[in-house]
């Protein structure tokens, strides 16, 4: 999702939903412009990005990268094509024995494409 994807079976504006299961938090913020620019060749206008990231609220130290809701607002904003549905606080729950441990403070986001 961080390459050109022009050159690949993946046809434009071909999805309605996509889902992001915990990856989009890893990237830096370099890659999370060229997964935003993936995401925008591949949804539909119209189409949905469905969002879990780990955010600001866990607290505890290591583990991934973790998202301010004041930064997916200004990434995934009306003026970038996109428009936030909702933010709503959640948990991430990951596997027994992960080295994050069970669970973890976290965002699920409904992000609309717009038709533009």
């Amino acid at each position: 999702m961080l390459k050109d994807l022009s050159g690949t079976n993946l046809k434009k504006n071909s999805y309605d939903i996509i889902l992001d299961g915990a990856v989009f938090h890893l990237f830096t913020n370099e890659d999370r412009l060229h997964y935003m620019k993936n995401l925008e060749y591949l949804i539909k206008p119209g189409g949905l990005y469905i969002q879990l990231c780990f955010s600001e609220k866990e607290i505890r130290k290591g583990g991934p990268r973790r998202m301010k809701k004041t930064d997916l607002n200004q990434l995934f904003s009306l003026t970038n094509g996109w428009k936030i549905e909702s933010i709503e606080d959640t948990i991430y729950e990951t596997q027994p024995g992960s080295p994050l441990g069970t669970s973890g403070q976290a965002y699920l986001s409904f992000i609309r494409r717009c038709n533009t």
